[in-house]
Protein backbone atom coordinates (compact mmCIF):
# COMPACT_ATOMS: atom_id res chain seq x y z
CA UNK A 1 0.00 0.00 0.00
CA UNK A 2 1.47 3.33 -1.01
CA UNK A 3 0.82 6.80 0.27
CA UNK A 4 -1.38 7.50 -2.72
CA UNK A 5 -3.76 4.70 -1.75
CA UNK A 6 -4.95 6.50 1.35
CA UNK A 7 -5.20 10.02 2.74
CA UNK A 8 -1.64 11.12 3.45
CA UNK A 9 -2.30 14.64 4.59
CA UNK A 10 -1.12 15.61 8.03
CA UNK A 11 -3.95 16.11 10.51
CA UNK A 12 -5.09 19.69 10.89
CA UNK A 13 -3.78 20.55 14.35
CA UNK A 14 -4.31 24.31 13.98
CA UNK A 15 -7.75 24.14 15.64
CA UNK A 16 -6.33 22.20 18.60
CA UNK A 17 -3.42 24.63 18.97
CA UNK A 18 -5.84 27.55 18.75
CA UNK A 19 -7.92 26.18 21.64
CA UNK A 20 -4.79 25.68 23.74
CA UNK A 21 -3.53 29.19 22.94
CA UNK A 22 -6.91 30.73 23.78
CA UNK A 23 -6.88 28.94 27.15
CA UNK A 24 -3.33 30.12 27.89
CA UNK A 25 -4.25 33.65 26.81
CA UNK A 26 -7.28 33.64 29.11
CA UNK A 27 -5.22 32.50 32.09
CA UNK A 28 -2.54 35.13 31.42
CA UNK A 29 -4.99 38.00 30.96
CA UNK A 30 -6.86 36.96 34.11
CA UNK A 31 -3.65 36.78 36.14
CA UNK A 32 -2.52 40.13 34.73
CA UNK A 33 -5.76 41.77 35.86
CA UNK A 34 -5.67 40.14 39.30
CA UNK A 35 -2.04 41.09 39.91
CA UNK A 36 -2.23 44.63 38.52
CA UNK A 37 -5.23 45.39 40.74
CA UNK A 38 -3.56 43.75 43.74
CA UNK A 39 -0.35 45.70 43.07
CA UNK A 40 -2.16 49.02 43.27
CA UNK A 41 -4.11 48.01 46.37
CA UNK A 42 -0.97 46.76 48.12
CA UNK A 43 1.35 49.37 46.64
CA UNK A 44 3.63 46.53 45.53
CA UNK A 45 6.07 47.18 42.71
CA UNK A 46 6.97 43.47 42.67
CA UNK A 47 3.37 42.47 41.97
CA UNK A 48 3.18 45.13 39.28
CA UNK A 49 6.33 43.74 37.62
CA UNK A 50 4.92 40.22 37.72
CA UNK A 51 1.65 41.50 36.26
CA UNK A 52 3.57 43.07 33.39
CA UNK A 53 5.28 39.73 32.81
CA UNK A 54 1.83 38.14 32.45
CA UNK A 55 0.90 40.91 30.00
CA UNK A 56 4.00 40.16 27.94
CA UNK A 57 3.14 36.47 27.90
CA UNK A 58 -0.40 37.33 26.80
CA UNK A 59 0.98 39.44 23.95
CA UNK A 60 3.11 36.47 22.92
CA UNK A 61 0.01 34.27 22.78
CA UNK A 62 -1.83 36.88 20.69
CA UNK A 63 0.98 36.82 18.12
CA UNK A 64 0.94 33.01 18.15
CA UNK A 65 -2.85 33.01 17.64
CA UNK A 66 -2.45 35.38 14.70
CA UNK A 67 -0.09 33.04 12.84
CA UNK A 68 -1.17 29.54 13.87
CA UNK A 69 -2.27 27.69 10.78
CA UNK A 70 -0.47 30.09 8.45
CA UNK A 71 2.49 29.22 6.27
CA UNK A 72 5.92 28.50 7.69
CA UNK A 73 7.14 31.89 6.44
CA UNK A 74 4.55 33.74 8.56
CA UNK A 75 5.26 31.63 11.64
CA UNK A 76 9.02 32.14 11.21
CA UNK A 77 8.53 35.90 10.83
CA UNK A 78 6.45 35.97 14.00
CA UNK A 79 9.14 34.00 15.85
CA UNK A 80 11.79 36.48 14.66
CA UNK A 81 9.63 39.40 15.79
CA UNK A 82 9.18 37.87 19.24
CA UNK A 83 12.92 37.19 19.45
CA UNK A 84 13.76 40.78 18.53
CA UNK A 85 11.37 42.14 21.15
CA UNK A 86 12.95 39.89 23.79
CA UNK A 87 16.38 41.09 22.64
CA UNK A 88 15.31 44.71 23.06
CA UNK A 89 14.13 43.95 26.58
CA UNK A 90 17.49 42.32 27.24
CA UNK A 91 19.28 45.46 26.09
CA UNK A 92 16.94 47.78 28.00
CA UNK A 93 17.01 46.03 31.38
CA UNK A 94 20.70 46.66 32.20
CA UNK A 95 20.18 50.33 31.36
CA UNK A 96 16.96 50.64 33.39
CA UNK A 97 17.17 52.47 36.72
CA UNK A 98 17.56 50.07 39.63
CA UNK A 99 15.37 52.05 42.02
CA UNK A 100 12.23 54.02 41.53
CA UNK A 101 12.77 57.76 42.24
CA UNK A 102 9.43 57.81 44.06
CA UNK A 103 10.54 54.91 46.25
CA UNK A 104 13.83 56.66 47.03
CA UNK A 105 11.99 59.85 48.06
CA UNK A 106 9.67 57.88 50.36
CA UNK A 107 12.63 56.23 52.10
CA UNK A 108 14.31 59.56 52.90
Amino acid sequence: MTCCDRDCHAPNTAARYRRILWAALGVNVTMFLVEIIASFIAGSVSLRADALDFLGDAANYVVALAVVGLSLQWRASAALLKGRVMGLFGLWLPAAPTQSPRLCRSLN
